[in-house]
């Protein structure tokens, strides 16, 4: 059955492309694990009685950035480039914030869309950019296509009614929820599709600069001939 205004459906097809056994590279993000352990227990009242949704788990809760393209058509020589310039650019981004919600019925899924910094819009262009210095810009997914993140909470496993899944949410008082959160790293993961559901594997992670120059301050203890005393601390300072 097809989505309509009235009803949700099933998201169980398959996308273009998509075979069994086939896989997907993807950049995503994942939340904090203090946020999906809360946004799972926060919703699971609700969506335990809306027959015909599956919540997801807080392990499979993420956030779509940029597609890479199906494994079988990427090099390993290829990944190798993608994956470094990825991780040189998104090095020069310092950790962001997100806010999630409020939520809103999808034609196959409830979703918390993601207000859309001006720091995320910039990861995006830096993981386009990775792509376009190893393929041509016909061959990257969604190429200049605007981001629309979003969190997806639960999905359709058959047709539900829109309204219905919409008033239980409004009844639980989720009409103008939002949660926030922090970027501090964007994954590769390897997307597989079977058995009703996307299952990942993380591949690599490409983590966002916390601090561009550390600083090493004196303290009254440091010799003036031969400079700050050694700790373990600042030995690690110095090696980064």
């Amino acid at each position: 059955m097809i989505a309509s205004e009235m009803t949700v459906a099933s998201r169980w097809w398959w996308r273009p492309g998509w075979t069994p056994g086939r896989s997907f590279y993807d950049w995503q993000i994942v939340p904090t694990q203090t946020v999906a352990d809360k946004l799972v227990e926060i919703f699971a009242p609700t969506l335990a009685r809306l027959p015909g949704l599956e919540q997801v788990d807080a392990a499979r809760l993420r956030i779509g950035v940029q597609g890479i393209g199906f494994v079988d058509g990427v090099k390993g020589v290829h990944l190798a480039a993608l994956v470094a310039g990825a991780r040189d650019l998104l090095a020069e981004h310092a950790p962001f914030p997100l806010t999630f919600g409020p939520p809103m019925v999808a034609d196959d899924s409830i979703r918390l869309p993601i207000a859309l910094p001006e720091e995320l819009v910039r990861v995006r262009e830096d993981l386009t950019r990775a792509l376009s210095e190893v393929w041509i810009r016909e061959r990257i997914p969604e190429f200049g296509e605007p981001l629309q993140p979003y969190l997806a909470l639960a999905h359709a496993t058959e047709p539900s009614s829109r309204d219905r899944i919409r008033a239980a949410l409004a009844e639980d008082g989720f009409v103008d929820f939002t949660l926030d959160d922090t970027v501090s790293a964007v994954s590769m993961v390897e997307l597989l599709c079977e058995n009703g559901r996307y299952d990942w594997s993380e591949v690599s992670t490409a983590d966002l600069l916390r601090d561009p120059t550390p600083v090493v301050e004196r303290t009254v203890f440091d010799d003036p001939l031969f400079g700050p005393l050694r700790t373990p601390e600042r030995d690690r300072l110095l090696r980064n």
